[in-house]
């Protein structure tokens, strides 16, 4: 009897443990679906309102974007938080499948390729309040600071040789704001969206302004490997989709107003 009733233990046991394996397998399995193909990005974590942490998560217009892109072609997206000076190499090395925060440049065109158009902007140069820049001639002698491999810092080397100033690459877009504010450069060039929403997200208490009209006119893109057309025609059917659907004009209005 003792026996019976051990051997009905035993395999009560293993059926439980067979139901739990089985809903454990399952849900692994979905969890892993309904993204279709495994597609890896090169992301920033610090470029608001374009693409950036917030809560320890990334968020921001591309990445919304990206996210609508990704359900209407069955893509799964890895965000991979990389430098912006590694995103062309590691796309050539095949380190990430998608780049974001690109300016479509001619000398890039060589060397990646590039989806269409999903949102125009421009560089301008921003400075501390109280600085006392009111031009661009003004910057004779002073430290013009961008982002390192990117061309905002093209720019802030062109403005420095033509205004005699000096140009100074930053790794971090945070440390671009925080060199102007701590007297250790007297101006800064970015993206217009990153600015104009660091000042409204400042509120009253905004530490800069802007310098002038944009310097630029600017056409943003995602990039993808030279030839990678697969990759480039699922991005390009997705934003078409995004944009005859509503979805777009959806996302651009939450990072951006009407």
């Amino acid at each position: 009897m003792n026996k019976m009733k051990r051997l009905l233990f035993v395999l009560g046991t293993i059926g439980l443990l067979s139901i739990i394996l089985v809903g454990c397998s399952n849900s692994n399995s979905e969890a892993g679906t309904g993204g279709g193909e495994k597609v890896s990005v090169a992301a920033l974590n610090n470029y608001p309102p374009l693409i950036f942490k917030q809560d320890g998560k990334l968020t921001g217009f591309e990445y919304d974007l990206l996210q609508a892109v990704a359900e209407v072609e069955n893509l799964e997206l890895e965000f991979k938080e990389m430098k912006f000076d590694g995103f062309i190499p590691g796309l050539q090395s095949n380190q990430v499948d998608i780049a974001s925060s690109l300016l479509i440049r001619e000398e890039r065109k060589e060397v990646v390729d590039f989806s269409d158009i999903f949102l125009n902007s421009g560089l301008v140069l921003a400075v501390a309040n109280d600085s006392s820049i009111q031009s661009f001639e003004d910057l004779k002698g002073k430290t013009i600071v961008a982002t390192q491999g990117s061309t905002t810092f093209e720019k802030a080397k062109e403005l420095a040789d033509k205004y005699g100033g000096k140009a100074k690459p930053l790794k971090e877009t945070d440390a671009l704001y925080l060199d102007v504010e701590n007297g250790n450069a007297d101006a800064l060039v970015l993206n217009s969206p990153t600015v104009e929403y660091r000042l409204a997200v400042d509120g009253d208490n905004v530490k800069f302004r802007i310098v002038g009209e944009h310097m630029t006119v600017d056409e943003h893109a995602f990039a993808v490997k030279k030839g990678n057309k697969e990759l480039a025609d699922k991005i390009n059917a997705g934003l078409k989709t995004v944009k005859e659907n509503g979805e777009y004009d959806k996302i651009h209005e939450k990072w951006f107003g009407k």
